[in-house]
């Protein structure tokens, strides 16, 4: 009970608060490419789906899901690359679910045969609903009884959803085997409050990557028998809340592995995430697990994730002319 509890107020909170909502955080940024920045759209040889799914703080008995499914394709005729994508996150069992579906455009630019860019635009329709029913207020508990008495809904929002436009602007370049990317979502900044005298704007995110890949020993013809080493960097901020990944990825023939540090600088959060991944030719699939090691350590469990994708086209032969695909981590 309290725990159910403890987690109502938390989503009670997000609701009524004038505090500036934030995005969904993934674990696994390169699986969910899309989500992190509309440039990546295209960026490989092939069409491809990706499913993500993430909960979050899963000791509690309502915790927080996300889901996302994601499609993106190269097309020769537009010199670049279109994507698509649908998020929804789910807080307390579907008391609150916010839904975002998105669309976005990347041109691929060739400066020369080793620097390659890709700026990219996105589009964005963004639904917030709330179900009264799945919450608990706290006119509803009794110190002895426990959720007793009915609500009095007198001063609830009428409103019941509420919907925004938004799009979205990155770019990324790559030279060689070393990439950096920079996006900035929300930049219409929609306003998803229920309550029309108060105020829930989605302020801007604003998002850096880089990273390189090694392969040791040098690249051959062999070189996927070899270890390859992907160190990477991520940075993001939105209104007051801005947050670190810095780690790699390794991986030998089919399996990957990550190892990433996390740090939140506001909230004084901190965490491993640990990684392995599974790649064929097929399909791709890995699990993460986010490790707390701060005092949230004593009140969560970190964070489950899960993410597989696959091509719907094995033969690139076809194409009128080679794409240089982003050496960017699968995962």
């Amino acid at each position: 009970m309290k725990k159910a509890l403890f987690a109502f107020c938390i989503l009670i909170a997000g609701i009524v608060s004038t505090t500036k909502a934030q995005d969904i955080r993934f674990s696994q940024f390169y699986a969910n490419k899309l989500y992190l920045n509309p440039a990546l759209a295209g960026s490989t040889n092939y069409s491809n789906v990706s499913l993500n799914y993430r909960n979050q703080w899963p000791n509690l008995d309502l915790p927080y899901v996300t889901y996302s499914v994601s499609f993106d394709n190269f097309y020769e005729a537009i010199n670049g690359g279109i994507g698509i994508m649908v998020i929804q996150d789910d807080q307390g069992d579907g008391a609150l679910k916010t839904t975002n579906f998105a669309a976005m455009y990347s041109f691929y630019l060739r400066i020369n045969d080793e620097l390659i860019i890709r700026p990219a635009i996105q589009a964005s329709f963004l639904q917030k609903k709330v179900d009264w029913s799945n919450l608990v207020f706290p006119d509803q508990i009794s110190p002895i009884y426990g959720n007793k008495y009915p609500h009095n809904n007198n001063s609830d929002p009428a409103n019941r959803r509420k919907d925004g436009w938004d799009f979205s602007l990155g770019a990324i370049a790559y030279y060689k085997d070393f990439y950096f990317g920079i996006a900035a979502h929300h930049l219409a900044k929609p306003d998803l409050s229920f309550d029309d005298e108060m105020e829930d704007q989605l302020e801007t995110k604003y998002t850096f990557h880089a990273g390189a890949e090694f392969v040791l020993g040098g690249r051959s013809r062999s070189y996927v028998d070899k270890w390859i080493i992907a160190p990477a960097l991520l940075f993001q901020q939105q209104g007051d809340f801005s947050q670190m990944n810095y780690g790699l990825y390794a991986s030998k023939s089919s399996i990957v592995f990550g190892l990433w540090f996390n740090q939140n600088f506001e909230l004084n959060y901190d965490s491993f995430i640990a990684m392995v991944g599974f790649v064929t030719e097929r399909f791709k699939v890995a699990y993460s697990y986010d490790y707390a090691i701060t005092k949230l350590i004593h009140t969560n469990t970190g964070a489950h994730e899960v993410s597989f994708s696959f091509p719907l086209a094995f033969d690139t032969s076809k194409r009128k002319r080679k794409m240089k695909a982003v050496h960017s981590p699968v995962f």
